[in-house]
């Protein structure tokens, strides 16, 4: 006798019965689907029987969270704004822990190609109940017909919908308007964060205000806030005092304020010298400080951009500059009559080299890199050159009313190159200037993509009403109004 098949045959049948297609296509390809709305929108009705209506899939979504972000959705007329996830059944939302998980709260539709309705209706972690969407009632052919004839590799930053009505005035009429608001557009931006820091320095000071921007600016996205809370707990006074006596004592209160040095490294470890330096410092030198209730998440961050390693780097960059102060530092190389490109390398030369040990590693117990890199990389450099040290000297000029150092820092702003891209800049780009566009970006003009997605397009991927176009259509902007243009 043999042990028997028959069950498990009974569970192939059944999984391909409820399935269907589904094991034949990627998840990849339900979200081209919806993103390029590739069904019948007529008579489009959720599993509650609302009828539905999408103005706008929504911005693809690359991170973490849900698929897409900030689509507009009609639901029995009534236009709501929020996102979008994607699966192939019903069962995937409680399955992937959504209905627990903050960052799904604002969802309004789940979309899944089952055709059976859920049992029950799914839910947020705030206990909404969420529509669904049975895609495969609405399709207009088999779900594999359509994969056959998807450009997977153009999705989502070279497809219709990837292009918003802007794009079509650049086909119309040229770039030159849409290029002249971008660039006005950053400048905005810059102004916007001037402002802030100027306010920031008549509270705590221009030394304080500029370090917490720099410290910030050090931990990306991932770690800003927890970078600007250690600079708020550890200020500015005590950093330049330790860092003039020793960069390892700036290191060892970042770390241990961080929660980040641990009081041994795990067992097998190979002795790390460098850890028991900062060990000794925190014994014999730094005994009070206690650590922030700080939790380090690092799902999607590389190993490069470890928080000790930035941390570590921030404090080699603000010992060398702490003997005549980071304000002063900064502004002297300001005063220096410089070109843009020799101010730059003047700003980067501020930062440390790839020495030491956190040049080649990123953890303490892991392998040594095969390669030896700075903590913060020449990218990270560039951005916080366009982000801090610009509107850090604009801040400066505004409260002193100097307009020529004013003048110099548009100078510098302008030829300023690109720093490290992001979604946002990837998808507004296409948007705006069209899927064919390879404009040269400058950070400027980053800004001002950045600025544009926050103003107009973040909440209306639509396009409906939108004042940029009609802005444009006017031919009233900084480049001089277009020929023909009344």
């Amino acid at each position: 006798m043999r042990f028997s098949e028959e069950y498990g045959q009974l569970h192939v049948r059944s999984a391909e019965a409820r399935e269907g297609a589904v094991s034949a296509v990627s998840e990849t390809v339900l979200q081209c689907i919806w993103y390029d709305q590739l069904f019948v929108e007529e008579g489009l009705r959720t599993d509650d029987g609302r009828t539905l209506k999408v103005l706008s899939p929504g911005w693809w979504n690359r991170s973490e969270g849900p698929d897409f972000k900030g689509a507009q959705l009609e639901f029995d007329g009534e236009l709501r704004t929020g996102d979008v996830e994607i699966h192939f059944t019903h069962g995937a939302w409680t399955q992937h822990g959504h209905h627990l998980d903050g960052r799904y709260n604002d969802v309004l539709l789940i979309v899944v190609l089952e055709s059976v309705p859920p049992r029950k209706p799914p839910v947020t972690a705030a206990c909404r109940r969420i529509p669904t969407l049975s895609l495969s009632l609405f399709l207009e052919s088999d779900v594999r017909d359509i994969a056959g004839r998807l450009a997977i590799e153009d999705y989502p930053y070279r497809t219709p919908a990837a292009l918003g009505k802007c794009s079509g005035f650049v086909a119309s009429h040229g770039d030159r308007d849409l290029l002249a608001l971008i660039g006005l557009a950053g400048e905005w931006r810059m102004l916007n964060k001037a402002r802030t820091l100027r306010e920031r320095m008549e509270r705590v000071g221009a030394d304080q205000a500029v370090y917490e921007a720099f410290l910030s600016a050090c931990g990306f996205s991932h770690f800003k806030h927890h970078f600007r809370a250690i600079a708020r707990q550890f200020h500015y006074p005590r950093v330049r005092q330790l860092g003039r006596q020793d960069p390892m004592l700036v290191e060892t209160a970042f770390l241990q304020i961080a929660g980040l040095l641990p009081d041994a490294l795990p067992p097998g470890t190979t002795a790390v010298p460098h850890f028991a330096r900062l060990r000794a410092l925190r014994r014999d030198r730094l005994s009070g400080l206690k650590s922030l209730p700080l939790r380090w998440r690092r799902v999607g961050v590389r190993p490069n951009n470890s928080p000790e390693r930035r941390l570590a780097g921030a404090a080699l960059f603000l010992s060398r500059t702490a003997r005549e102060g980071l304000v002063a530092t900064l502004e002297e190389v300001w005063r220096d009559d410089l070109n843009a490109l020799d101010r730059r390398r003047a700003f980067e030369g501020l930062f440390p080299a790839p020495v030491g040990f956190w040049a080649e590693h990123c953890t303490w117990s892991g392998k040594r890199m095969a390669t030896a890199n700075a903590p913060i990389g020449p990218g990270r450099v560039r951005s916080i050159i366009g982000n801090v040290f610009v509107p850090a000297a604009l801040a400066m000029a505004r409260r002193e009313r100097d307009r020529r150092t004013e003048e110099r820092v548009l100078g510098f702003f302008s030829h300023l190159p690109k720093e490290p891209g992001n979604q946002v800049i990837t998808t507004m780009t296409p948007r705006l200037l069209g899927a064919q566009a390879k404009p040269r970006l400058t950070f400027r003009m980053q800004q001002g993509l950045l600025q544009l997605h926050q103003d107009w397009c973040e909440s209306n991927p639509s396009c409906r009403n939108c004042t940029v176009i009609r802005y444009l259509s006017d031919g009233t902007n900084a480049a001089g109004p277009r020929p023909g243009a009344k």
